[in-house]
């Protein structure tokens, strides 16, 4: 993927339109695994997390909206709770609750929330999408052919689904409801079409949610950049732009798996407005 569309946000900012200070949107953050990791080592091509261990944090989140809901990353897929898999490669997933009845206790079922985004198709932020397929799905165009080409065509059982999907498929930067409360900004680099939501609360101000450009704090203090990355360069451009955003809109930055970012915000099923 080419980074004109990068370098054009960088210089010009995004041109969705200003956040309207919507009292009725709601943040729900919701408990979707842990991974228990071992050595960090991998996080960081310097290699300057080796040896260190890490709990980190696997969350779903539900913006309710006047326009609809929207789920952002829906976590380990949840037929894992009760039968936690054997370790692998020095991580540890598990998960305690499932995704359907932490929105049950809303009195939601997946057939009710009308939209669903995946910051990228990692098994730990698509997980649950398959029970989505009847929301519309919002996708990077470039991720959304990655997940279903031959490569990954023994490996997308997750997510499945979501092939017949409604689906708004976008290359640059998307404000869902057209009110710049919720928008979704490509960031390449971690996978082909990776991306970010920036979201703006009445009360609580704009947070911006890192997907895994980002792993945990430390990855941000130092810009560790994973071995396992498609694009160093893209990935370099995509954190320059998570900071140029924070700046331009005094955003919060949520590092989705840190877990001290997870702790702080409200437990479900409380909610951040």
């Amino acid at each position: 993927m080419a980074l004109k569309p990068l370098v054009a946000a960088l210089l010009f900012g995004l041109s969705a339109q200003p956040a309207t200070a919507d009292d009725t949107i709601k943040l729900y953050t919701m408990d979707c695994g842990t991974i228990e990791a071992s050595d960090m080592a991998s996080f960081d091509s310097e290699g300057r997390f080796a040896g260190q261990s890490n709990t980190l944090a696997v969350p779903c989140y539900l913006i309710r909206h006047s326009k609809g809901d929207l789920l952002w990353d829906a976590g380990f897929n949840q037929a894992m709770v009760g039968n936690t898999p054997p370790a692998a490669g020095g991580f540890q997933a598990s998960m305690r609750v499932k995704l359907t009845d932490q929105l049950a206790d809303l009195g939601l079922a997946p057939a009710d929330i009308e939209y669903i985004s995946l910051s990228h198709w990692h098994p730990d932020h698509s997980g649950n999408a398959g029970l989505f397929a009847t929301s519309t799905w919002v996708v990077h165009e470039a991720e959304r052919e990655f997940m279903f080409s031959d490569a990954m065509k023994d490996a997308n059982g997750d997510y499945a689904a979501l092939v017949n999907a409604k689906t708004i498929q976008f290359t640059e930067t998307h404000d869902l409801f057209g009110d710049g409360s919720a928008v979704i900004v490509p960031t390449p680099g971690h996978t082909t079409g990776h991306s970010i939501l920036q979201l703006t609360l009445a009360n609580a101000g704009t947070l911006l949610f890192s997907g895994d450009l980002y792993t945990h704090a430390e990855g941000r203090k130092v810009g560790a950049i994973p071995v396992f990355n498609v694009d160093k360069e893209q990935t370099i451009q995509s954190m320059a732009l998570f900071e140029k955003l924070l700046k331009q809109y005094k955003a919060r930055a949520i590092i989705e798996h840190e877990k001290a970012d997870f702790d702080v915000l409200p437990k479900f099923p409380g909610y951040l407005d």
